[in-house]
């Protein structure tokens, strides 16, 4: 009897300890690690409205810790224009933003992002490097994920859907690295 009731015992703490291992891993693992694996899903993020209209707010569903927040009121640049950038009918009004990934309100990575065509375009900015006096332009998997998010390709005569289309209809070609 007391052999049999051991052995529950022992079976019980081994449970507990499991359950007890995974708490500790969803609440204490480095939060880089935890968004970049919650970006990976699009569809576990919803747009949240808050009481600033100048922010947009995007937030996981079921860990609303973890933000994505936009401030319309703080461009970096005003008029933005570079050489890869498509021809679009409103110039004037392109403007690159700060996108900010926070968790519990603490800034864990920020992105690059620019409105183009008057707002109707948000995408994030490509990386660029100089190869043999070229510039060559991409896009990071952390890039396309925040894309899928938040994105926005709402240009009717471009067609583009994703950030693939956009990519691929640019003056300059951006390369998709997706690993």
């Amino acid at each position: 009897m007391i052999t049999v009731l051991s052995l529950i015992i022992g079976i019980f703490g081994f449970i507990a300890t499991l359950v007890g291992a995974y708490f500790t891993y969803i609440s204490f693992v480095n939060p880089i690690i935890r968004l970049k694996k919650y970006l990976k899903k699009p569809q576990n993020w919803e747009k949240f409205q808050g009481t600033e209209a100048y922010l947009s707010i995007y937030r996981h569903k079921k860990h609303q810790e973890f933000e994505i927040i936009i401030d319309w009121d703080k461009p970096v640049v005003k008029n933005y224009q570079e050489e890869w950038i498509k021809d679009y009918p409103d110039k004037e009004h392109n403007a690159s933003y700060f996108v900010r990934l926070e968790a519990k309100g603490m800034l864990l990575m920020k992105e690059l992002f620019i409105s183009l065509d008057g707002g109707r375009i948000f995408v994030p900015m490509p990386r660029m490097r100089f190869r043999n006096s070229e510039a060559e332009y991409w896009y990071e998997t952390i890039q396309i994920q925040l894309a899928n998010i938040l994105g926005e390709y709402s240009y009717e005569r471009s067609g583009a859907k994703n950030i693939e289309g956009f990519a691929s209809q640019q003056k300059k070609q951006i390369l998709i690295k997706n690993e």
